[in-house]
């Protein structure tokens, strides 16, 4: 999986998973207003949608392609591993920001691996993934997700599901859900920067 990596200045590193239509470098704003002086590494979706880039396909009816999730989720884990040894990350605290498609693919990769080396998730508006695969337990692991009130994509009985689902796994997880849509809001970036530094 292409990424573009931005050293930093201290022990941290965030990697950003953009939404549909993104790039790798599209929530390097987020990034550098939750930790200024983080290593950035954003990873670029590499499947097109209507000339949007995307981590993996979805059909006509906006339900997943299961197997170009499955392709993506290992693609992804295959990199961030040797993209931890390439950068010398392995004493890194890894924060992993995900919005929307970005935010699924890493929904799906904490399904499928356990024990990741992942301290911080941070998923802005994810959709439901696989909604019947329980979480792998991640023994050193704070989560965020958000959602909203009118989010096209998600209901709030869906997303009170998916937060039951990572504490049936003994994922350490805080939630927000606001007033508004699909779109990133102040008290996200807010309430997601109070967590990491906590």
């Amino acid at each position: 999986m292409r990424h573009i990596h931005i050293p930093g200045k201290n022990k941290h590193a965030i990697v950003l998973l953009h939404g549909t239509g993104g790039s790798a470098s599209s929530l390097f704003e987020i990034g550098q207003k939750l930790d200024p002086e983080a290593a950035l590494i954003g990873f670029q979706g590499e499947v097109e949608e209507q000339g949007m880039a995307r981590y993996f396909a979805r059909y006509s009816d906006g339900s997943f392609d299961l197997r170009s999730l499955a392709s993506a989720t290992y693609d992804f884990k295959d990199t961030l591993e040797k993209m931890i040894k390439k950068y010398e990350l392995e004493d890194f605290i890894i924060t992993v920001v995900g919005y929307s498609n970005g935010a699924n693919l890493a929904v799906n990769v904490f399904k499928e691996f356990q024990d990741l080396p992942i301290n911080n998730a941070l998923l802005f508006h994810p959709s439901p993934v696989r909604s019947e695969i329980p979480f792998k337990e991640q023994s050193n692991l704070q989560m965020f997700i958000t959602s909203g009130d009118n989010d096209p994509y998600i209901t709030i009985d869906q997303f009170n599901q998916l937060h039951e689902q990572l504490k049936a796994a003994n994922i350490q997880v805080e939630t927000l859900v606001h007033h508004y849509g699909h779109q990133l809001v102040y008290e996200e970036i807010e309430q997601a920067k109070a967590l990491i530094n906590s």
